[in-house]
């Protein structure tokens, strides 16, 4: 068994889309047409670092988020600085606990099916 990207999607936008600032009234997403969500942009960067990561607190992963996403991020400056970040405009800083989450989620999963097929 592998790793479905499109569930760990499809879960993550079920359970934070709605609650995203960039949600509309009508249920859309208001980010404008240049700019895409780096959560599901950077999402199977997102699900390697989880499965490197596993680590009981949340620094590691934001110290490997920031290292290799957020680095390259067009809206980081050379100092770190983020406005996106900083204005809770960046799904995956915002909801990165969940995020997080959902992706450990779907790695147990996997696990689980892989010991009992070899059980």
């Amino acid at each position: 068994m592998s790793i479905d990207l499109n569930r760990i999607e499809s879960r993550l936008r079920e359970r934070l889309c709605p609650v995203c600032v960039r949600c509309t009234m009508k249920h859309t997403c208001s980010l404008p047409p240049d700019r895409s969500c780096a959560l599901f942009e950077q999402l199977p960067l997102i699900v390697d670092i989880v499965r490197k990561t596993r680590e009981a607190t949340i620094d590691p992963y934001v110290q490997a988020v920031r290292g290799q996403i957020c680095s390259v991020c067009r809206f980081e400056d050379v100092d770190g600085a983020c406005s996106m970040r900083e204005d809770i405009d960046c799904a995956l800083n915002t909801y990165l606990p969940i995020i997080i989450d959902e992706i450990e989620q779907e790695l147990d999963r996997v696990r689980h099916e892989r010991g009992a097929a070899h059980g």
